[in-house]
């Protein structure tokens, strides 16, 4: 099976992608990450964030440089939380990263008829007050349509693709 993947680890991107593919960005802490990776399809784009990213400002600066209207990450998390790379997005950092949250789909915002999709795979991610409250307020930051995982995550995620 062919895909294209690479390792972010703090490399620029130069200039606007034109690619408007879905991305798929999986982070190396996830077990069997590298299956995961095989099972994209190739009509998407497989971006693998390095345990030494900084995970938010990777996608962040892959996201400002495309026209991708649909984002899945896949993560290590709980009710509330991910980890990406060494940083962790919950409830407790969405302040932090509220301008690279914002910037995530800062194209579509003046177009109305374009909803930003953003799907997070990590283990109870959306579950509970906390899972709930993460989600609400992250689909506030970033304007995204989110779809989040309410329970136990394993390689099959992408099984139905």
């Amino acid at each position: 099976m062919s895909f294209s993947a690479y390792l972010f680890q703090n490399s620029r991107i130069p200039f606007k992608n034109e690619d408007n593919r879905a991305i798929v960005f999986i982070d190396s802490g996830v077990p069997n990450y590298d299956t995961l990776v095989q099972k994209v399809i190739p009509e998407a784009r497989a971006i693998l964030i390095g345990s030494q990213t900084d995970g938010i400002k990777a996608i962040t600066q892959i996201l400002v440089n495309s026209n991708c209207q649909e984002v899945y990450i896949v993560a290590q998390g709980y009710p509330g939380c991910l980890y990406l790379g060494n940083s962790e997005l919950s409830i407790n950092t969405l302040i932090q990263y509220a301008l690279e949250l914002q910037s995530w789909f800062i194209d579509h915002k003046s177009n109305l008829d374009i909803s930003p999709r953003l799907s997070l795979y990590g283990c109870n991610l959306a579950s509970g007050d906390v899972g709930e409250e993460f989600i609400t307020k992250l689909s506030q930051i970033t304007t995204a349509k989110i779809v989040a995982s309410i329970n136990t995550v394993d390689q099959e995620i992408f099984s139905n693709y």
